[in-house]
Parts: C-alpha cells; sequence; structure tokens
C-alpha cells in the first residue's frame, strides 16, 4: 500500500498543512512501529520529543482503509510535532493549549487525505475522535498526576485555611478555576475567561 501511494499521502497532508515535511525526516526518514492492539491501547501515538517515531496499534482484522486511517493520522501528528521539535516549538505542550487542537486538526486532515467530504456528519466524527484522544492523553500519567497534584495542593491549602472539619468545596470553585488557568500559556488572551 506505502509504495502504491505513499508519496501521494504525503503530498497530500503537505498540501491540507501548507507547508512541507522537515528536512530532517527528510534526509533521517520516519520510523513505523507496529504494536498489537488491545482493549486498552488507543490507535497509535507519536511522542512529543520524537516526532520521527511514530506508534501504530493494528489488529488482525483491521482493514486496508482503516489502516491507512490510522497512518494518515500518526502522520499527520508526526508532522505538527516535527514543526513545533525542530521549528517553532520551544517548550512542551501544555494540557489545555494544543492537544484537542492538534487531535482535531489530525482527524480533519486524515479524512481529507482519505477523500472524505468535510460535511457535518465528519467534522462531528473528526471533533469525536479528537475528545477521545484529548481524554486519553490527559488520562496519562504525567497530565494526570499534574491535575491531581493541582487538586490535592488546593485541597491542603482550603483544609489549613479552614479549621473545621466540614468542607465546602463549591465556595472554593473560584480558586479552583484559578488553579485550572495557571495551567493555560502565558500568551493565552484571558478576556473571554
Amino acid at each position: 500500500m506505502w509504495e502504491k501511494t505513499g508519496q501521494k499521502i504525503i503530498k497530500k497532508i503537505e498540501d491540507y498543512c501548507g507547508d512541507t515535511f522537515t528536512n530532517t525526516s527528510k534526509k533521517e526518514g520516519i520510523s513505523v512501529i507496529i504494536h498489537k492492539k488491545t482493549p486498552k491501547t488507543q490507535t497509535g501515538y507519536v511522542v512529543e520529543d520524537k516526532p520521527l517515531e511514530i506508534h501504530i496499534y493494528l489488529t488482525k482484522n483491521d482493514t486496508t482503509n482503516s489502516m491507512k486511517e490510522i497512518l494518515i493520522r500518526m502522520l499527520t501528528h508526526s508532522f505538527i510535532h516535527q514543526q513545533y521539535e525542530f521549528h517553532f516549538r520551544i517548550r512542551e505542550q501544555t494540557l489545555f493549549e494544543d492537544i484537542l487542537a492538534d487531535e482535531f486538526v489530525t482527524s480533519m486532515t486524515s479524512f481529507m487525505v482519505m477523500g472524505k467530504k468535510l460535511g457535518r456528519a465528519n467534522c462531528a466524527k473528526a471533533l469525536d475522535q479528537a475528545i477521545e484522544m484529548t481524554v486519553y492523553k490527559l488520562s496519562q500519567k504525567t497530565a494526570r498526576n499534574k491535575l491531581v497534584n493541582i487538586m490535592y495542593s488546593l485541597y491542603q491549602d482550603y483544609s489549613s485555611k479552614n479549621k473545621t472539619p466540614k468542607t465546602d468545596i463549591l465556595e472554593n470553585r473560584e480558586e479552583l478555576i484559578a488553579k485550572l488557568i495557571e495551567l493555560l500559556p502565558k500568551t493565552v488572551e484571558m478576556s473571554y475567561l
């Protein structure tokens, strides 16, 4: 499949994303590592600081089209991460800044490359995929620990201020929101919050 359509796929991703794959990827290539899919795994991932390494999870029953769609999604992720890693991103993804947006762009690009129309149904499907992957990524250990630490710290701060055993979490909703906003990048315009 790749020998027949690989160059067309790469060209379409570049056309839809409005840029080319990085020189680093053209020189070094992109490794695709295939794993056996289990009920606990997603379709694939790209490690942020290793954008030239794609991991894909497949089953024996995956069709050529489903494998192609997964590959396109992961290549688009690789494309995005390459731009950040080798060009302009100088920091990690934040919990709220990039994850959902990157997942949505990846899904939409994959649909366009596969020749699917971007009607309401496919936009809804792309959003569902993006939300599913965002929830999955936020449930991973590093992101989850960061959120747990914020909640724990907030509770400890609240407990030390109030000596009574009764806790009214709703009274401190604004403080929780302020803590979560701290996770946003400093460059985000906050006037809409």
